[in-house]
Parts: structure tokens; sequence; C-alpha cells
């Protein structure tokens, strides 16, 4: 399942709006594994949609009456594949987060404007639902690893690690109820992965990986975000790893996903031999 979360200023006008048209979209045109949403960058929580929002989506055949306002969350930033936000100011405040999964529709602000100005927002909402569905479409999806998935995470082991897990070894971790293994698939072809084992609240990741080919496109930051939002639902205390000193590019990543280096661990590593530091997040 992919996230789309409409974005806008105070989440009772245009986010709303294209929340709940959306979602009558994707019913309309039976386009299944996209999961909608919205908030604001400045909500105040439980407001309800304002009543020319609600008036222009019930001519549109719509209900939001029971909407109420959501501020943007830590959920939301870490489960979210597609923020769709409604100016270029929206989608700053949504970078200055760290995330860079953003498109902007250009929708201006109908609130005091009457109800035409709603119309002319909901149209050019609606302008983009096309457009929008096939990107969403295209991005990977996060899925709890299956025996399917193990010869390609296998594959993936060999060729990142010098003493790589074998496929049993993978499959032992199907069974374990402390193993919390994902794996990112688009049309049914793992990029990468990741594996933690979570023993009395606390994280130890034990695996992360992406094929050559879809590095540096931001695979292993959305599968450590994903494990780290999965422990914090799970109310983990911590999430820590070791790392080879010279891994410079996966210090950066786990650096930019708020870890901190909090030790070393001599000679480690072997085939070559080298020191671990301590990355953990708290």
């Amino acid at each position: 399942m992919r996230k789309v979360t409409f974005v806008c200023s105070g989440n009772t006008c245009r986010s709303p709006m294209a929340e709940s048209l959306y979602k009558a979209y994707l019913e309309k045109n039976k386009i299944y594994g996209i999961e909608a949403s919205s908030a604001g960058v400045s909500a105040f929580a439980g407001d309800s949609a304002t009543a020319q929002a609600v008036e222009v989506c019930r001519e549109r055949g719509v209900d939001l009456t029971s909407h109420r306002s959501h501020r943007l969350s830590f959920e939301d930033l870490n489960t979210t594949d597609l923020f769709v936000c409604m100016t270029k100011s929206h989608a700053d405040i949504i970078h200055g987060l760290g995330k860079r999964n953003t498109v902007t529709l250009s929708v201006p602000d109908p609130y005091c404007r009457g109800i035409e100005a709603y119309r002319a927002c909901a149209d050019l909402i609606e302008k983009g639902f096309e457009a929008l569905t096939q990107s969403v479409l295209e991005i990977p999806e996060i899925c709890n690893m299956t025996e399917e998935d193990i010869p390609y995470v296998a594959e993936l082991e060999r060729i990142c690690f010098s003493s790589p897990w074998s496929e049993n070894q993978l499959k032992e971790e199907l069974g374990n109820p402390t193993a919390r293994f994902f794996v990112l698939r688009q049309d049914g072809k793992v990029l990468g992965y990741i594996g933690a084992n979570n023993i009395a609240n606390e994280v130890y990741i034990t695996n992360i990986a992406v094929f050559p080919e879809y590095r540096n496109k931001g695979c292993g930051e959305k599968l450590l975000s994903y494990l780290c939002f999965k422990s914090t639902e799970e109310e983990s205390d911590f999430v820590t790893l070791e790392v080879r000193k010279s891994n410079v590019n996966a210090i950066k990543l786990y650096e930019k996903c708020g870890f901190e280096k909090e030790g070393e661990r001599k000679n480690f590593y072997s085939n070559p031999t080298e020191d671990a530091y301590i990355y953990t997040l708290r």
C-alpha cells in the first residue's frame, strides 16, 4: 500500500477537499493499493472543514462533514510515500523536515474568498489526479519480507557483504518472533531490504542493503525511516547498529536519519578486518 498525503496550511480547505475527492477518484476508477490522507503544517487539531469546502465536495458527490483537521505528524513524515503540497511554501516546510518526496500543485488558498474560489481550487486539484496516480503507482512500496523474496535478498547479501547471510539464515528469520524484516519492492522486484531484531524493546539492525542500480535514489533512507517508525510504534527504547568506519555513505545515511555515534568496536569486521562505529537513535 502506497500512501499519499495532501498538505496545506490549516487542513480545513484545500487538503481535505483533495483527500476526499482523490478517494472518490480512486474508488470510481477501481484503483487499488493507494491510501490517501491529508494534513496541515499549521493546523489546529479537530477543526471541521469550512462550509464552502463541504459544499463544493457535496456538489461533486463527496461527503466532507465528518472531516476533522490534523497537524502534520511524525507518523505522516515516516509513512508517506508522496506529499502533494498545495503550494511551494508547504513543500519547503516538508523539505526542511528532511523529506524530499514532494510534488506541488500550486493551488491558491480559497479561505474567505467565496464559493467560486473553492470551486476553482477543486478543479485544479482534480485536474492532476491522473498524472498523480501514475506517479504514485511507480513508487516502490515497503512490505514484510516473505519466502518468495528470500532468493533476491540472498543475492543482494552476496553482492554487498563479505560474509553474506544464506537463504537458510534468512528463512529462519521469517519464524523468529523478534525479527523485523522488510523489503522495498517495485513491480514485484526487490530493490533493497532491511532487517532487525526487537529484543526487550531494544532494536538491533542486522542488515540493510540496496541493489547497486537503485542506490542514491532514497531507497535506503525509505527503508531505515520505515523501520524506525515501526520501532516507535512498538514503543522501543532505541534503534542501534554497527557500521564499518570506512563506509562513509552508510554513515551519512544514518546521521541524516538522526542516528548518533555512541561508540566503537575494535576489529568487529573481517574480510577485511576493520573497526566498527556504533550508531544509535534514541
